[in-house]
């Protein structure tokens, strides 16, 4: 127990490195994402917690594929996938999919807050209906096209950090 309390820790302090870094740089560090995922890799590799290194690769390739596609689409920096990924080797399959749904539901409200701060509620409200209009009636992805506003790059390696922290204070709790 004392060692999962040590790699929480780990988890932690790396995703706050990540947050800041993130807000200053506009990068997540690789030194940082592959020194976590390694730690996760070995922590569960050679632990008694009885999980191994099955698991924890599981974990690393699910949070890699899950923000894959956005990254391929322009919506997210390398750096996020690395970071989930690096998480996923900790928290495992089911953590880091938790993790990424609770950061999915934050992230959409970050944006939008972000937009709301910049362009006022009505232009975000027509934007987010054109937007909506055009993916569901059309079939065709208009954000290129509705980029002319410049809006600040959001950073997502915070949300990564808060949906994770979110899920697993969410499963310690439901243990204790």
């Amino acid at each position: 127990m004392t060692t999962q309390f040590i790699m929480y820790g780990v988890l932690l302090l790396g995703l706050l490195v990540a947050g800041i870094t993130d807000v200053r740089s506009s990068r997540v560090p690789n030194l940082l994402t592959f020194s976590l995922a390694l730690i996760g890799l070995g922590f569960h590799a050679f632990s008694a917690s009885g999980a191994g290194i099955v698991f924890s690769l599981e974990g690393l390739g699910l949070g890699f594929v899950l923000l894959l596609g956005f990254y391929m689409y322009g919506g997210m920096g390398a750096g996020d996938v690395k970071l989930l990924a690096a998480v996923g080797a900790i928290v495992g399959p089911l953590n880091v999919f938790i993790g990424f749904l609770i950061a999915s539901l934050l992230g959409g409200l970050y944006a939008v807050a972000v937009m709301i701060w910049h362009l006022g509620l009505s232009r975000t409200a027509e934007r987010i209906m054109v937007l909506f209009v055009t993916l569901v009636f059309m079939k065709a992805n208009v954000a290129t096209s509705l980029e002319e506003t410049s809006l600040p790059k959001l950073r997502y390696a915070l949300v990564i950090g808060l949906g994770t922290l979110i899920g697993e204070g969410y499963q310690w709790f439901r243990v204790v």
